[in-house]
């Protein structure tokens, strides 16, 4: 009796340590197949997360391109490619532990959007002061950067917002300027044009999507504010003085004060406002070529020298095919 015991006591003995051993293996496969997923899941986390800081630096910084190695994130890592012009192709991969995760995204950026062109330069202004002296010249004929002539119809001299202010300043401009101020129509080419209702509209989009932001100071030779081939948005924050052989193509946006003199050369849409007295002047042989609009509740406008602001096309065109928008259109994210 006592064996026929022991003997089905040392049976159930080995029958549960095999059991015992065989859940054990089964929880170490479980275990195991549970940390892959993870890995797996992070690594495709990882990626994803990748794309979107990406994302998020291009919004800054519209000429971000090329290939980035390497950068720490979760405890693992990631790779981003950035290729295209306005579409503009992003492919992360990543890594966390043995995984491997991809991400990519296309992305198409908005154009910026311009108000309508009316003139040469037009003021805003519910007290408008306005000095031209000297050789100036101020047109709303169609003129290329190269003084050749452009293919677009003439546009005003100036213009202002009421017929009330283009008497008053017809009759404040010197005999002796008179002829300088061209356009459509006679000469001098003033003409009224309300500003667009949708222009504080306009200006928030310039200024989310200004691609150089300074503060008021001087800039003088050396300057370049972009160029033809790659015009940028400036925005600058409080008055400022351009002089020498400063350059720039693109949006000018000045907040405060704006003054040119020397060989100040800019190509595309110069916009000076303020919420208080604002100046704009022009002297020397400085020249704008595209258009200018001043923006205040007192404007003061000084032109003297052989300064030029010249209605231009080719570069309203120009900026309006290459400028972008901080805004894009995302589209065929997948991960894999």
């Amino acid at each position: 009796m006592g064996n026929k015991v022991l003997i089905i006591a040392l049976s159930t003995f080995f029958i549960l340590s095999s059991l015992v051993i065989l859940i054990k293996g089964k929880s170490y496969r479980i275990s195991d197949l549970s940390v892959q997923n993870f890995n797996s899941l992070q690594a495709q986390y990882i990626a994803n997360s990748g794309l979107q800081i990406t994302l998020n630096k291009l919004r800054f910084n519209k000429n971000l391109r090329g290939e980035f190695n390497d950068i720490a994130l979760f405890k693992g890592k990631y790779s981003v490619k950035i290729t295209g012009n306005d579409t503009i192709v992003i492919t992360v991969k990543s890594q966390f532990m043995d995984k491997t995760s991809y991400a990519s995204v296309t992305t198409i950026w908005d154009n910026i959007t311009l108000p309508p062109i009316n003139s040469g330069i037009s003021i805003s202004s519910s007290n408008l002061d306005l000095k031209l002296n000297g050789n100036i010249s101020i047109s709303g004929n169609d003129k290329n950067p190269d003084g050749t002539p452009g293919t677009a119809p003439a546009v005003k001299g100036i213009t202002v917002e009421t017929v009330q202010d283009s008497i008053r300043v017809m009759s404040e401009i010197p005999n002796s300027v008179k002829p300088n101020i061209t356009g459509a129509g006679s000469t001098p080419s003033i003409g009224v044009s309300p500003n667009p209702q949708n222009l504080n509209e306009l200006l928030s989009q310039y200024i989310q999507s200004a691609d150089i932001i300074l503060q008021s100071g001087t800039y003088s030779s050396g300057t370049v504010l972009g160029t033809p081939e790659n015009p940028k948005i400036t925005y600058i924050v409080g008055n400022a003085n351009f002089s020498g052989n400063a350059t720039g193509a693109g949006i000018l946006i000045v907040y405060g004060d704006m003054s040119c003199s020397g060989n100040f050369q800019f190509q595309g849409l110069v916009i000076v406002y303020g919420n208080t007295a604002i100046s704009a002047s022009a002297s020397g042989t400085s020249a704008i070529y595209g258009s200018m609009l001043v923006i205040g509740p007192s404007v003061n406008v000084t032109a003297t020298g052989s300064a030029t602001i010249n209605y231009s096309s080719k570069t309203i065109q120009n900026i309006s095919q290459k400028l972008k928008t901080s805004k894009f259109l995302v589209s065929n994210w997948v991960d894999w």
